[in-house]
């Protein structure tokens, strides 16, 4: 099994002239920006050589910190990338407009750019974000991205490659869209690693359709974030060693020399759930989609939690706390929640049924399943 992290190991002696830039780079570099850096923030930042030597990594207690910066460790001493100058870094979360956005940007020794997206933290305010892509047009984040892609391509004249994991990617295809036709000619790709797709509005309009054909899209094998809304097709299977949800996570990716290891399709349990999600989007209205979601984060609010692992902590204690509180919603909102639950459940377990009674029909024994189909 190997990782991101093994693939600087193999490939980091090669510049990238002598082994130009590839999927797992952009990976990289998606992961970079879930780091925070002392010093990066103004104009001329640091190397990542000097970032390393000077201990500008600002520790997390983040169960993912350490791989990360494993990673980062791998990229500073590393010919590929040590030279590499890291420049223009921002962090904000703002629970006002529920927006968390963070990127940066990376002068890479070939002459171009990356600009790295953030994807969702830990932050309830994160995930409070993620939620309202189901039913805004955009999330202040989307904006956030569109006008810091601007201003990152009016410091420098390189082509320009951007780079996200899980929300990150959203944003990259998001901003890529949004800023004026003179930056789209200048990308040279878009790289969306997991991320959720596009609204109808937005994969449909004319600035979308204009980068369309430079969005580079790779998902795992039960891949859920990654074909949300209107995803990007055609999308590269990455086989994950990971289960479930998991999976979202990109150091379970694996990879063989300059390359990931891919697999043919995602898997039944993934389109499952695609299926039921793009089924109740089509059949809720946008403002009864807002009602659930701010339903939902009023019942996170009952328990204090301010981050996500709050909510998941000491075997979902505090998650039953939070669904145990609609009762304290008023009737009407508390009836609207309890109904699109409801059609949620009733859509995933009628994908499910459909699904047993076609193995069914194929000769499959369904005495070996219980909700869900076995592993692979």
């Amino acid at each position: 099994m190997a990782n991101m992290v093994d693939y600087l190991v193999w490939r980091g002696e090669l510049s990238l002239e002598a082994s130009p830039w590839n999927a797992i780079d952009g990976l990289l570099m998606a992961t970079l920006s879930y780091l925070n850096f002392h010093g990066i923030q103004d104009a001329r930042g640091w190397t990542m050589q000097e970032a390393k030597r000077l201990d500008l990594v600002i520790e997390s207690p983040d169960a993912s910190f350490q791989p990360r910066k494993d990673a980062f460790i791998g990229m500073a001493d590393s010919i590929r990338f040590g030279e590499s100058r890291m420049h223009h870094f921002i962090a904000m979360t703002d629970e006002a407009s529920s927006m968390q956005f963070s990127a940066m940007c990376i002068d890479l020794p070939d002459g171009t750019m990356a600009v790295a997206f953030r994807g969702t933290d830990n932050t309830l305010v994160g995930w409070r974000e993620d939620f309202d892509m189901a039913y805004r047009t955009w999330v202040p984040g989307q904006e956030a991205a569109a006008y810091y892609l601007t201003q990152a391509a009016n410091i420098t004249d390189r082509p320009l490659r951007l780079a996200g994991h899980s929300k990150g990617g959203n944003l990259a295809v998001y901003a890529a869209s949004a800023v004026p036709a003179d930056i789209q000619d200048r990308i040279e790709g878009i790289w969306s690693y997991d991320g959720p797709g596009m609204n109808r509005q937005v994969s449909t309009g004319e600035g979308y359709k204009r980068i369309r054909d430079k969005i580079h899209s790779y998902i795992p094998q039960t891949s859920i974030i990654g074909l949300l809304m209107d995803y990007y097709t055609p999308y590269t299977v990455v086989h994950s060693v990971a289960t479930g949800l998991s999976q979202h996570d990109p150091m379970s990716w694996q990879v063989y020399g300059g390359k990931f290891e891919e697999m043919e399709s995602i898997d039944r349990k993934a389109e499952i759930v695609c299926e039921t999600f793009h089924e109740w989007l089509q059949n809720s209205t946008p403002e009864q989609r807002g009602t659930f979601v701010d339903t939902l984060f009023k019942m996170a609010d009952t328990t204090n939690a301010t981050k996500m692992s709050e909510l998941l902590n000491e075997k979902f204690r505090s998650f039953r706390k939070m669904y145990g509180g609609r009762k304290e919603l008023d009737p009407e909102t508390r009836r609207v929640f309890n109904r699109l639950m409801a059609q949620a459940v009733t859509l995933w377990f009628g994908n499910v049924v459909d699904h047993v009674r076609g193995q069914k029909e194929e000769g499959v024994d369904e005495r070996h399943w219980t909700t869900m189909p076995p592993e692979e």
